[in-house]
């Protein structure tokens, strides 16, 4: 499984980081390359903070889910650096909820898992 996080900070990207790599071994970098996601091919790969729509759309190509993080707290102008979500992808508060965040993130790699991700 692919994901990408998105988020303003202070939105939960680490504790997200940190809870897939001890719970579902997920892979962490700060960049994404087809060399890399091949090398990783067979991983679960998480890449921090995407950078923009390019990092994105190659995030997608490769079958990966964007997970835009938010706070209520903080106004929402959506995904940070013009990242479009599509209806895959996911909105996920981690940052007032830490419990609902990790069932959240459990469904979606779940989900995956059943769809052959």
């Amino acid at each position: 499984m692919l994901i990408g996080l998105t988020g303003r900070p202070g939105t939960g990207q680490a504790f997200v980081a940190d809870y897939l790599a001890r719970t579902h071994a997920f892979v962490t970098t700060s960049f994404i390359t087809d060399s890399l996601v091949d090398e990783l091919s067979g991983h679960h790969v998480l890449v921090l903070d995407l950078s923009g729509p390019e990092d994105a759309q190659h995030l997608h190509d490769r079958g990966g889910i964007v997970v835009h993080l938010v706070d209520p707290a903080f106004p929402s102008f959506g995904p940070d650096n013009g990242i479009a979500l599509r209806p895959i992808d996911r909105e996920i508060n981690a940052a007032r909820d830490i419990h609902r965040a990790c069932d959240a993130l459990d469904a979606l790699i779940g989900e995956s898992e059943f769809l052959g991700g």
